[in-house]
């Protein structure tokens, strides 16, 4: 088993960012590889990472994923470097398009994603080499300290291959380990396209991971998360490309009218069994190590709520990874 990192949620609020910091200082204490925050919209993922990195010292940092939609190329590049010029090497920034009932909430039209991500993935390298992105006289554009990997969270077949193309890495959720050579493929495919050497391209796998010995709990607590990631267009295309048609049917269409308790009964314990992790802290290793054999680089660990406690989640998967 190759030692992973960790994603956490990273909600808004003085005290669930205060237990996000002690997660992040736990993390580096018993040797994971990273620690990686999601972003709400009332979070900002690199503004977390930034404190992060103030109160860590090796443990690489990042977001999971900072919406491109959000910040213009050269705001996000500005803003990595500086959590960059702090802890040199140590970011990594994970990129991705969010959702489209997402962007629409804020008025953004998603209009052309793959051209979005190319473009600012573009604009991050010449930054990154202190290429001007502006001509302002007598100003000497700054590069980046260390190495600022970038990954990319897309799960169409076509992001997959832009990810192969032009990105350090790669970030799945939500792939058992038979669907998770769509990503594999993908990648060595935009590789190819781009002349790259397809194993310099990462797949940083994101693992649902419920640490709990009671099965009807575990079970529950992956079904709920599932179904609240199914209710979203790309997910749920996901799940079906997988096989889990009848499945992805039935949580969109509890989902539409607001009952995510019948979404979560939509998903089968199959369903929950083949994509996330869950049981005993040794199941869970097997688990991470059957995604490896499918093709993941590294897993990220991506605690569930149990019973309704995050908090409870996040601790049991940092004593199960200790």
């Amino acid at each position: 088993m190759r030692t992973p990192g960790i994603l956490v949620m990273a909600g808004g609020g003085k005290d669930n960012l205060s237990r996000v910091c002690g997660y992040a200082k736990t993390a580096e204490e018993i040797g994971l590889r990273s620690f990686l925050v999601t972003e709400t919209p009332a979070t900002d993922s690199l503004a977390v990472a930034q404190h992060i990195a103030s109160i860590t010292r090796r443990i690489e940092v990042g977001t999971g994923i900072a919406n491109i939609y959000t910040r213009h190329p050269s705001l996000l590049a500005g803003h990595a470097m500086t959590i960059d010029a702090l802890a040199p090497g140590r970011l990594l920034l994970g990129l991705g398009t969010s959702h489209q009932p997402v962007n629409a909430a804020y008025g953004i039209s998603m209009d052309k994603p793959l051209a979005a991500l190319r473009n600012c993935v573009a604009t991050l390298r010449k930054a990154f080499a202190g290429e001007p992105l502006i001509n302002r006289p007598g100003f000497t554009p700054p590069r980046a300290e260390g190495r600022i990997s970038v990954y990319i969270a897309g799960i169409s077949p076509g992001s997959i291959r832009l990810t192969g193309e032009i990105a350090d890495g790669s970030l799945p959720l939500n792939y058992g380990p038979r669907g998770l050579s769509e990503v594999v493929d993908g990648i060595k495919s935009g590789a190819q396209r781009a002349g790259r050497d397809s194993g310099q391209v990462a797949i940083a796998l994101i693992m649902h991971c419920c640490v709990c010995t009671d099965r009807a709990v575990a079970m529950k607590s992956v079904k709920s998360t599932l179904a609240m990631y199914g209710s979203m267009p790309f997910y749920n295309r996901l799940f079906a490309r997988q096989g889990f048609v009848r499945e992805a049917e039935g949580i969109m269409n509890a989902a539409s009218s607001g009952n995510m308790a019948g979404a979560a009964a939509a998903v089968s314990d199959h369903m929950a069994e083949e994509i996330a992790a869950m049981g005993s802290a040794q199941d869970c290793r097997k688990k991470l190590e059957e995604f490896e054999r499918a093709g993941a680089s590294w897993v990220l660990l991506y605690p569930v709520p149990i019973e309704g406690s995050y908090d409870r989640g996040v601790r049991a998967v940092l004593e199960a990874f200790s």
